[in-house]
């Protein structure tokens, strides 16, 4: 730990000692205001300032890197108070192949595309992107790290396009108030075009980066003109009303069951800007109800399963609280990662209390928000700042007894803090960030006061430098710590989480004390990264003690754990033959815990080329050596981790074409005979410019001979510390789809549906207890004198071990599952006026559980069928206040 502590220091005195390195000429772009003169947003250039002249000379990056684009583009910039206009000139000489497909807001397809990037602070790491396609289907984001994009900001702004006999035309009116930039009287921005020509595969830009070289944002044209730019002041005000209906699967004797059918609910989110350059976004009662519904699981294993935030307030701008990831444009992982400090679903997630027995219990599905607000933006060019704070209300489950209601608080008022900010020096050659975050409870009820924390907190630091003037190698690296406490009862809970366990009997280093109030860890990993070339090479070693706990408001998958890899790869960009790109990695990676057992080891390879027709073929596989297994007994004793090889195939098709498809096939196999299997196909139709169709079928096998079933108390046991930690064959089929149809009926008015039929049976079998710790020795019940026999009417197995021996036996309940669900939505969605929207919402979801462990897909898609379902119908409407 020391010399990994010294070598991070070590990092942050290079961001104060490496120079500013070599500046590049940079094409310059003129903006021209527009004194007088109003555009009529049309799609037709016909307004005098268009007339001016343009800009040009865009080159190919695909598919002839290099190479002047095959059809010329004219570009200009205007600009009044207000607003920020772009206005292109598509030449094309097949005008009746242009793509105008049409898609929603958002909604990215293969079509002929205008992009419009921007970098208003010119810190030549940072922006925002506007894309047009010549059917008027527009998309946004942010850019961020200099090559990355995060598509989940969503702007106000228009666009119009128009197609004639000489190609396509657009205008874009961008309004100030959606930017960020330090306000100057001669302002200097970072800009660059891009063009896509569908026909051709081809994407080609005004500044293009080769495919061997790195960056994106810091090669962008200067614009040069934006002077006396005075932005009036932003305020905006987006209130809502959502009426709900909802018909739920329910007992016809339930009491509370009517007065929740009907629900109207009001509320209102607002931006404020502070300046040009900081906006603080609020909500008042808000409206976080997810217009998609969560795919179903079936989760075996002792960790939480990740679902994607889908909440509006939350997604847009989250890449300011990402934390540990910049600097590097590849983030390697091999069963370690940079630790998620701050994951939205935490705020407003379902409560978790438990309740007394009742007839009937009213138990809320999510925890209301009462408010919350964030502050995003920058000081300055080099300083980025992020903070969310957010109240959830005290939540109650209500009870019914004997004609009596009662309520039982579930969650407990609740305060959570995010901050965030980050410093860049030297033209964004080094960095150095902080984050801290905290979770504050009040409870009043002291049964939940056992089961969460009252208090938690999380800090960290994370930065980067670049090693040379060209940045082509980076180092990057991040520290946290964790402190958390409550009571005696939650913290024993807290030590008996799966990434922790510190209850194991054969415990060296941390060791479980029921006595303790509190729990306090930390985290470090430093990074090495080549950014640009052909040869790649990335390395890593990072630590995480036993204690690190962020999960209150992170998302927490390993503890204890100290991990180092290395990946090499060659990377062919120029078209050879049958092939237009090649690339192949190979990986070692190793990971042991803090009393240095090795828990994986495994070398990893990954070959993929795609041809000069467009379609791809990918292969990759690993191979894991023996280890040892921390969770496999669930708390109990170390065992033996087999090893095991892995291999996997991904085929794609030319996305340009009508029908496109892509196969994916998964093989795993371990040294003591457990396979899995894992089959996708997924195809995607456009039968015309308006409809997009998708089904992605999945199946997969896995077949387990030692899936943990249970852990029972026996003093008999002397050989695994008092305990039989008890086993079972699985045989599990999971077979889902994913359908998608997309009906586009204008750039404003859309038609998205979804279903996701999914099946999960496992069938257990060969009952078994694990026969001596650090082995993958079993002992089968049903032979060697234990038995087990199985009462079917009580669903229940009863074991006794030993046979005549003084174990007293035990017995558990059948585990096999027949798990059956359907659940899809229905979103109408009309952009009234832009940021003013109307949304007409069903949702439904059936399920059903008959005939556990049989697998029989025609049976059990009838009884999926003849089930009841929850629907639940919702009506939205939002309307933009610009002030």
């Amino acid at each position: 730990m020391r010399k990994l502590t010294t070598i991070f220091f070590y990092f942050l005195v290079q961001l104060l000692v490496f120079g500013s390195g070599k500046v590049s000429t940079q094409k310059v772009v003129p903006a021209y205001k527009l004194d007088n003169l109003k555009i009529n947003l049309d799609g037709k250039l016909t307004e005098p300032i268009w007339q001016k002249e343009p800009i040009k000379d865009f080159t190919q990056r695909d598919p002839n890197e290099g190479a002047p684009a095959t059809e010329k583009t004219e570009v200009w910039i205007a600009y009044d108070e207000d607003n920020i206009y772009v206005a292109a000139h598509l030449y094309d000489s097949k005008p009746d192949m242009i793509d105008a497909s049409l898609a929603r807001k958002d909604g990215y397809s293969n079509s002929d595309w205008f992009g419009f990037y921007v970098d208003p602070y010119n810190d030549r790491r940072t922006g925002n992107y506007f894309g047009v396609n010549a059917g008027g289907t527009m998309i946004d984001g942010v850019l961020f790290n200099d090559s990355w994009d995060d598509a989940t900001w969503d702007g106000i702004w228009e666009a119009k396009t128009s197609v004639d006999e000489t190609g396509w035309i657009l205008e874009m009116k961008i309004p100030f108030s959606q930017l960020r930039f330090n306000e100057v009287d001669k302002m200097t921005w970072g800009v660059n075009f891009t063009r896509e020509i569908k026909r051709n595969n081809e994407k080609s830009f005004y500044v293009m980066v080769p495919k061997n070289e790195s960056g994106f944002v810091s090669r962008f044209a200067t614009l040069n003109g934006l002077d006396g730019v005075k932005p009036k002041q932003r305020f905006e005000i987006l209130p809502y009303v959502v009426q709900k209906a909802q018909s739920l699967v329910h007992d016809q004797n339930d009491p509370f069951y009517k007065s929740s059918q009907f629900k109207s609910t009001f509320g209102a989110d607002f931006k404020i800007g502070i300046g040009s350059n900081l906006n603080i976004d609020g909500t008042i009662n808000p409206d976080f109800g997810q217009v998609e519904v969560d795919p179903a699981v079936i989760n075996l294993s002792a960790f939480e399963s990740y679902f994607n935030e889908k909440r509006p307030f939350f997604i847009e701008g989250s890449d300011n609280f990402y934390f540990g990831v910049g600097g590097v444009n590849n983030n390697w992982g091999f069963n370690f990662g940079w630790p998620e400090l701050f994951y939205s679903r935490r705020i407003g997630r379902p409560p978790r209390g438990a309740v007394s027995n009742a007839e009937y219990v009213q138990y809320p599905s999510e925890t209301k928000i009462l408010g919350a607000a964030k502050l995003s933006g920058k000081l300055d060019e080099t300083t980025s700042i992020g903070a969310i704070a957010a109240v959830t209300e005290r939540t109650y489950a209500s009870l019914w007894n004997n004609g009596t209601k009662t309520n039982e608080e579930v969650e407990p008022f609740t305060y959570y803090g995010v901050f965030r900010s980050k410093k860049e020096f030297n033209e964004g050659r080094q960095s150095l960030g902080f984050m801290f975050t905290n979770v504050n409870r009040s409870f009043n009820d002291n049964t939940l006061k056992n089961n969460l924390s009252r208090n938690a907190y999380a800090f960290g630091l994370d930065g980067w430098t670049t090693l040379d003037d060209n940045k082509e190698y980076v180092l990057a690296a991040a520290v946290a710590g964790t402190y958390v406490n409550g009571t005696k009862e939650y913290l024993q809970i807290l030590q008996k989480q799966p990434y922790r366990y510190y209850q194991r009997p054969d415990a060296t280093y941390a060791i479980y004390d029921p006595t303790r109030t509190s729990l306090s860890g930390y985290y470090g990993r430093i990074m090495l990264n080549k950014q640009q070339g052909n040869f790649y090479i990335n390395s890593a070693v990072g630590f995480v003690s036993p204690g690190f706990e962020q999960n209150d408001l992170g998302y927490q998958w390993m503890a204890d754990r100290i991990n180092v890899h290395t990946v090499l790869g060659y990377r062919w960009f120029e078209p050879e033959g049958v092939f237009r790109s090649k690339q192949v990695y190979v990986s070692y990676a190793r990971s042991l815990d803090f009393e240095g057992n090795t828990i994986s080891n495994f070398i990893w390879g990954r070959s993929g080329v795609t041809f000069t027709n467009y379609y791809s073929v990918n292969v990759g596989g690993n191979y894991s050596f023996e280890s040892i297994n921390k969770t496999f007994t669930r708390g109990g004793p170390l065992t033996i981790q087999p090893s095991e090889y892995n291999v996997w195939l991904y085929a794609s098709s030319d996305s340009r074409e009508k029908i496109i498809g892509e196969l994916n096939a998964t093989y795993a196999k371990d040294a003591l005979g457990g396979v899995y299997q894992e089959y996708n196909l997924a195809l995607t139709w456009k039968p015309n410019t308006q409809i997009t169709f998708s089904i992605g079928p999945d199946y997969s096998v896995n077949k387990d001979p030692r899936q943990w079933v249970g852990n029972f108390d026996d003093a008999a046991a002397v050989n695994t510390f008092n305990t039989r930690y008890v086993f079972g064959k699985i045989n599990q089929h999971t077979l889902s789809a994913n359908i998608r149809l997309n009906w586009t009926f204008s750039p404003s008015l859309s038609l998205q549906l979804f279903m996701q039929p999914f099946f999960a049976v496992g069938e257990y079998g060969e009952f078994k207890e694990l026969a001596k710790a650090k082995t993958t020795d079993f002992n089968i019940y049903g032979s060697s004198g234990s038995t087990i026999n199985y009462d079917p009417a009580a669903q229940l197995y009863s074991v006794d071990p030993d046979g005549v021996g003084p174990s007293q036996g035990f017995s558990f309940g059948n585990p096999n599952f027949n798990y059956k669900s359907l659940r899809g939505t229905a979103v109408l969605r009309w952009e009234i006026l832009p940021g003013s929207i109307f949304y007409f919402v069903w949702s439904h979801n059936q399920t059903n559980f008959e005939n556990p462990g049989d697998f029989n897909f025609a049976r059990d898609f009838k009884n999926l069928w003849k089930a009841d379902g929850d629907n639940i119908l919702m009506v939205k409407f939002s309307y933009w206040f610009n002030m």
